[in-house]
């Protein structure tokens, strides 16, 4: 494990002040952040044990007895569906002698570890020592099963998303999501079917994470690199200090989903808010929040979209989405060519961001070498902004006390 520098050092007293001058004379992190081992441990601390985040989806385990195995940032977890219908998160760890209990995903009635088969439940207890006092036996005066379960990490469900508190002390999941449900709430988000999502698998970066928020926090990029997709005039910023930042932006111009494929424009549902902007012809509303660290949950006029990231190193970074749509036509044959083309779509925005964030990441260490210090555009990257300063203050402790 990597040690673990002071808070105190991690930003200096002038990177602090540069980060936290007004948006248009702001300087952003250093680039040793984005790649510095120490870094790293600083955020696997108070970023992914302190507080809430994002590390998998209910829907990757649907049925009672599935098992889904996750790696992120350094934390071996395992989602498990209980007999009780329950999502449950656990450490991956068995209480024998550490072995990993889980290594791939399936459905089995219990947990068993694979190399002396200790024995667990869907919900963590201890069942079975085989032959640990000898042949023939299953227990031992030692050993006391009720004491040995697996060790269960907090966890929560938002909108599918199964967020975890590993330290265990963080506020509760009512406050922390709350802000969240009002942001969304105009979409009426629970009419989209959760059980049913189009899914990309796991694709794995060059970049460290941050910078996945930070190439989707602004519009500046979009006609340039994203060409068919409107580009706002400006975005309308929501800015939770401890938990996210979102953009909302309205369509101009919206092209149903089913008419990419041929087929009618009702082939899917739109949401709430866009059946009434369109009524009324007005732009039709989307917002985008970056949920910090791990995701990134957007509405569109006919989807959700669920993106999560998966940290593996400070500069490796497991991406994966999932799309929802509204109702049964969530899951209907008819529909389907509309979900698989809109997931495409999105697969393709994200290979067109890859090189360019894989190349600010190469970057990273010799911009600080030769004092290139990063700007903001005061119109398209306010939000950027706002993200660094959250990291800056929740993972490395920086205090904006020091610009006043």
């Amino acid at each position: 494990m990597n040690k673990v520098i002071p808070i105190a050092a991690a930003l200096s007293e002038t990177e602090t002040r540069s980060l936290f001058s007004p948006l248009a004379e702001a300087r952003g992190l250093p680039g040793r952040v984005y790649a510095d081992p120490d870094y790293w441990t600083i955020e696997r601390q108070r970023l992914f044990r302190d507080d809430w985040f994002a590390i998998g989806c209910a829907s990757d385990v649907p049925k009672p007895g599935d098992m889904m195995p996750i790696t992120v940032a350094e934390w071996e977890l395992v989602l498990v569906r209980g007999e009780d219908g329950e999502v449950r998160c656990f450490h991956n760890v068995c209480r024998h002698r550490g072995t990993k209990l889980v290594l791939a995903p399936k459905n089995a009635r219990q947990i068993a570890c694979g190399w002396h088969c200790w024995t667990y439940a869907l919900d963590g207890e201890l069942l079975r020592t085989p032959i640990i006092d000898g042949p023939r036996t299953m227990g031992h005066d030692q050993f006391d099963r009720s004491k040995l379960g697996l060790v269960e990490v907090r966890s929560a469900v938002w909108n599918d998303a199964v967020f975890v508190n590993i330290g265990g002390d963080a506020r509760s999941f009512a406050e922390f999501s709350a802000p969240l449900d009002a942001l969304f709430a105009e979409y009426g988000p629970s009419s989209y079917n959760y059980q049913h999502p189009e899914r990309h698998e796991d694709m794995v970066l060059d970049i460290n994470w941050k910078l996945y928020h930070e190439g989707g926090l602004e519009g500046y990029h979009i006609p340039f690199v994203h060409p068919a997709l409107e580009q706002p005039e400006r975005y309308r910023i929501d800015n939770d200090a401890s938990t996210f930042t979102s953009l909302t932006g309205a369509l101009s111009k919206y092209k149903r989903l089913g008419t990419l494929v041929g087929l009618p424009e009702d082939t899917l549902d739109l949401n709430v808010a866009a059946s009434e902007a369109l009524n009324q012809g007005a732009r039709i509303p989307y917002t985008i929040c970056f949920i910090t660290p791990t995701l990134i949950f957007a509405i569109w006029p006919e989807a959700v979209i669920l993106t999560l990231l998966r940290p593996i190193s400070p500069t490796k970074t497991g991406v994966r989405r999932n799309l929802y749509f509204i109702g049964d036509k969530a899951s209907a044959p008819q529909t389907e060519p509309a979900r698989k083309k809109y997931l495409d779509i999105w697969e393709g925005v994200t290979r067109e961001d890859a090189d360019y964030s894989a190349g600010v990441q190469r970057l990273s260490v010799q911009r600080d070498e030769i004092g290139v210090q990063t700007r903001f555009s005061p119109h398209w990257e306010e939000a950027v902004h706002m993200f660094q300063r959250r990291i800056a203050q929740r993972a490395y402790g920086a205090s904006a006390d020091l610009t006043t």
